[in-house]
């Protein structure tokens, strides 16, 4: 086969997005591993009373460890974003030099941890590229405090790369406080009007402003009223999140990544002009 020839007939902007489509992929193996967790009942939740106040507590009783290969996969949906990025940055270098400048080794799609790091290193990286090519590069502001979403896919993937695998751990999502109120309005009025016990309540998930990750046994999730009685039918529902220190802590793990393929798709594609 013509390598070369084969190239040169696929659109520039969907050799880039390749590696998009298989983040995407990757994404949906890792939507399926971390359903398949959240179905094995990793988490157990128990009720006790608080002695000086008589309040019912749910509370985590026990949580299983994240299996490592969500931290896998969640690795290889980064890897292949930040890929994505760096072959858009060489096909606008091939463009910018109508692929007669060599190898373009130093060619990649500039982030940084800073501003100031971005203004003293970035030229070198996208030299080569159409001026206007690189004008949209700057106007991005691919750098902590710039853009945080294209920091993190970067940081996140270096971490992944060259130390360990990405660390994820469970949080706390949401309560269903639909079953909670339901159970107080039918314990109020079944003694009065007995019908009222055949009416089904319907859940009401409220996300909690507390993720208390990483999530570990004896976190209270509920506080009930006084001498209120176990309600079998509160449902809890809890979530894998980043835990990153410094770089994305406490975040959902699969909304999060779902909004960076949509950065870089939507990053990739502002970029087709420069590339036909």
């Amino acid at each position: 086969m013509d390598f070369q020839g084969d190239c040169r007939a696929v659109k520039r902007i969907d050799r880039v997005r390749v590696k998009i489509v298989r983040a995407t992929d990757h994404q949906r193996a890792l939507e399926e591993e971390v359903r398949a967790f959240l179905d094995s009942s990793p988490y157990r939740v128990a009720t006790k009373n608080d002695p000086a106040s008589r309040r019912l507590i749910y509370y985590v009783e026990s949580v299983q460890d994240t299996p490592v290969r969500i931290s896998s996969i969640a690795g290889d949906v980064l890897q292949n974003l930040r890929s994505s990025l760096d072959h858009l940055a060489f096909e606008l270098f091939i463009v910018g030099t109508h692929g007669k400048a060599g190898a373009g080794k130093h060619v990649s799609f500039p982030i940084f941890d800073d501003a100031n790091g971005y203004n003293k290193y970035a030229a070198d990286k996208v030299k080569g590229m159409p001026g206007k090519a690189v004008s949209a590069i700057n106007s991005i502001r691919p750098y902590r405090g710039g853009n945080d979403v294209l920091w993190q896919i970067h940081r996140l993937n270096n971490i992944d790369k060259h130390r360990f695998l990405i660390t994820v751990g469970s949080a706390f999502r949401s309560l269903d406080l639909g079953a909670h109120a339901g159970a107080h309005m039918l314990q109020m009025m079944s003694e009065h009007c007995p019908e009222v016990a055949k009416i089904k309540f319907p859940s009401v998930f409220f996300k909690s402003t507390d993720k208390m990750f990483p999530l570990k046994p004896g976190d209270e999730l509920f506080l009930d009223a006084p001498d209120a009685k176990p309600n079998p039918k509160m449902q809890f529902r809890f979530e894998i999140a980043f835990g990153e220190n410094g770089v994305i802590e406490g975040a959902p793990l699969l909304d999060t990544l779902q909004t960076m393929i949509r950065t870089v798709d939507s990053l990739v594609a502002s970029f087709a002009t420069f590339l036909e």
